[in-house]
């Protein structure tokens, strides 16, 4: 079972992840990359949920 901490950590790790691809916007290959590792951090946060 994660804790809170856990959880606290990987939505800090979202939220810097999507600023950086905010960021990052003209480089579509580095974006995409960040997009996808997002997209692994918010399964594992759903996982924890669950």
């Amino acid at each position: 079972m994660a804790t809170k901490n856990e959880r606290v950590q990987l939505e800090m790790k979202i939220m810097k992840y999507r600023l950086i691809a905010r960021q990052m916007a003209a480089d579509p290959v580095e974006s995409e990359r960040i997009r996808v590792l997002v997209a692994d951090l918010e399964k594992k946060l759903r996982e924890i949920d669950e």
